[in-house]
């Protein structure tokens, strides 16, 4: 073979290689992100997975506020009725750490990574809704048979929670919103972060416009009202709930 011919065949190679590269960088954004070469692999939806292992789609969030506007707006114009409900999330403190105190030194697709990781129930409600899911896992709290635990994962979880001497996270959010609104609210946060992720056993059921959406807008209103609570539990202090009385020991005494 000729000097020229191996110098061709190399060029060719050489040419191959860096465009196959150029795909890969295109592909996984490193270019933008160095830090997002090591991909996450979650139980959310393909799309909110996305955004914690792209920081292009990750800053493409703010975009997706759009659909938070319209839909208050549309909720604004059209249910005025009985506006006393709000959402609220549970989140376990062993995964977040004190995310407020560390975020200053972590990268925000950590602190978004961290945060959405935590998160291990989502609910509607007014007034003390929340806490009847920490009174009845009170009543748990000595249970000895697992099958028990099993039937409701929820329960199950804050009960290991209180039994590693930690206590649940709790975050409400956009109160003053009407039961329908809290409950498309809801459906969208379910979806976005996953039934195989949450110890929700059911999904949640959409209402007035947020019925016409796609899958997808669907999940980019979850998506962005995940941000919105996400920047709620920054700005407040992590405090852990812990059960009134954590043993029947104790209640005797």
């Amino acid at each position: 073979m000729s000097k020229l011919l191996v110098f061709d065949f190399i060029q060719t190679i050489h040419l191959h290689l860096r465009n196959n590269f150029k795909i890969v960088v295109k592909a996984r954004d490193i270019s933008y992100s160095v830090g997002t070469l090591h991909k996450h692999h979650t139980n959310f939806s393909p799309e909110l997975e996305k955004t914690i292992n792209s920081e292009i789609n990750f800053r493409n969030i703010s975009n997706l506020i759009k659909f938070v506007r319209q839909h208050s707006k549309w909720y604004r114009d059209n249910d005025c009725i009985n506006r006393h409900y709000f959402n609220y999330i549970l989140l376990d403190p062993r995964v977040t750490n004190n995310l407020r105190e560390r975020a200053s030194h972590l990268h925000l697709m950590d602190v978004w990574y961290t945060f959405l990781r935590a998160i291990f129930y989502v609910g509607k409600g007014k007034a003390t809704r929340p806490y009847v899911h920490l009174k009845n896992a009170q009543k748990l709290v000595d249970e000895t048979n697992s099958l028990t635990l099993v039937k409701d994962p929820k329960l199950a979880l804050i009960v290991s929670i209180w039994k590693a001497n930690r206590g649940v996270l709790l975050t409400r959010a956009f109160q003053g919103i009407s039961s329908k609104d809290a409950q498309t609210r809801e459906a969208s946060i379910i979806d976005a972060l996953g039934m195989n992720h949450l110890t929700n056993r059911r999904l949640g059921v959409y209402c007035g416009r947020a019925r016409s959406l796609s899958n997808k807008e669907r999940k980019y209103l979850g998506i962005a009202l995940l941000y919105k609570l996400m920047m709620k539990f920054l700005a407040t202090e992590e405090k852990e709930i812990f059960p009134l009385k954590n043993t029947k020991a104790a209640m005797a005494a």
